[in-house]
């Protein structure tokens, strides 16, 4: 809706932010109409300028003016239930003069507009919030996190920070692949990545990366114990899977061994101008791949150090595991696991293999 505004400051060091966003659920038009009407007066009592697109559940919206008033109204959309997949396309600071001087808000519903001229409009938005989606899901949850707050990630250095890491690996996956038809291999690993994205997400972890055949999350300072809750509940599900796998289903040997480690890492951009990645360095990550490796050598599925134990309670389930020496390290750790029939591997490698193989000569005799 159009409306013009008695605001037509212009200061000396104002910021200009451009945004989209979906709605988290479909509005009406009288809603998008009340959005714009509030706008206008929070804008005008703030010193905020601006204009905002709405076409097919999609808000695409620049704000411009004094930077604290301008934070503060950003801050309040971030924590709108209406908006959700917010994306911070740009911000300009210092800006010396306004481009949208005239208008407190002007609010323009694209899907109502039989304009020619409007179409054009109407493929950018689209295509904006299709990228968007393409990229959540393979940028790194901070990258994400400070684009939507408006920071450039570009600009961010290594800082060190306190994390619990994951290390989980499938167990005997080069087998696996050399065995079975890649349309098999490929069900197999997602069936995987399924059940430990989602335990780790539901306990509020990051996934940090994913390695082809296994995956590296970290959980924040004080959320030690609900890593292990989820590395925990990987190997419940997978239990389940394979209890519930039909004859001949590869995922039936479905199997992966899990490592996890607490303490500082280096955290933030590591590589050079032409690629980046924000990942997590030191002791700690190393650490937990090791013991990570260290479940092909006892019967558990899931292995950590003292690190972890220390920022938990202690499990009821507890099991010492005795001690190891980490590759690179010359004194020995204690590890330890937890006792739940669903943490125990229950075949020996060398047979998960033999049975792996036997997949592939079933299939040729079928």
């Amino acid at each position: 809706r159009s409306t013009k505004s008695a605001v037509v400051h212009i200061l000396l060091f104002m910021k200009r932010l451009t945004y989209i966003s979906s709605f988290s659920r479909p509005l009406t038009s009288a809603e998008v109409d009340e959005i714009g009407n509030r706008s206008v007066v929070n804008n005008t009592r703030d010193g905020l300028t601006g204009v905002l697109f709405c076409f097919n559940n999609v808000f695409y919206q620049i704000l411009e003016g004094p930077e604290d008033a301008l934070n503060r109204c950003y801050a309040r959309i971030l924590k709108d239930p209406r908006h959700k997949d917010i994306f911070c396309l740009e911000v300009e600071n210092d800006i010396a003069q306004r481009e949208f001087g005239d208008w407190a808000m002007k609010t323009v519903r694209l899907d109502e507009s039989g304009d020619s001229l409007i179409r054009p409009i109407r493929t950018m938005l689209n295509s904006l919030a299709r990228t968007h989606y393409v990229l959540e899901r393979y940028s790194p949850h901070e990258v994400l996190t400070g684009l939507q707050k408006g920071d450039n990630p570009l600009g961010w250095t290594l800082k060190t920070s306190e994390k619990t890491i994951l290390f989980a690996d499938l167990f005997s996956s080069t087998t696996f692949a050399e065995n079975l038809h890649s349309a098999a291999f490929e069900r197999l690993l997602s069936v995987f990545y399924e059940i430990a994205n989602r335990s780790v997400t539901e306990n509020g972890g990051t996934i940090s990366k994913l390695t082809g055949d296994g995956l590296m999350a970290y959980f924040k300072s004080g959320d030690a114990g609900n890593a292990l809750n989820a590395a925990i509940e990987i190997c419940r599900r997978l239990d389940d899977v394979r209890k519930n796998a039909k004859e001949g289903d590869p995922t039936a040997l479905l199997y992966a061994g899990i490592g996890l480690c607490s303490g500082q890492v280096r955290e933030g951009n590591v590589g050079s101008k032409l690629k980046y990645d924000y990942t997590l360095l030191g002791d700690s990550v190393n650490s937990a791949a090791r013991l990570e490796s260290v479940t092909r050598k006892v019967d558990a599925l899931v292995v950590f150090d003292d690190s972890l134990l220390s920022r938990i309670d202690t499990p009821s389930a507890l099991r010492g595991l005795g001690l190891y020496q980490p590759k690179g390290k010359s004194e020995h750790l204690k590890i330890y696991s937890v006792n739940y029939p669903y943490t125990r591997r229950t075949i020996d490698l060398v047979e998960l293999k033999r049975r792996i193989v036997a997949l592939k000569s079933e299939r040729a005799v079928a």
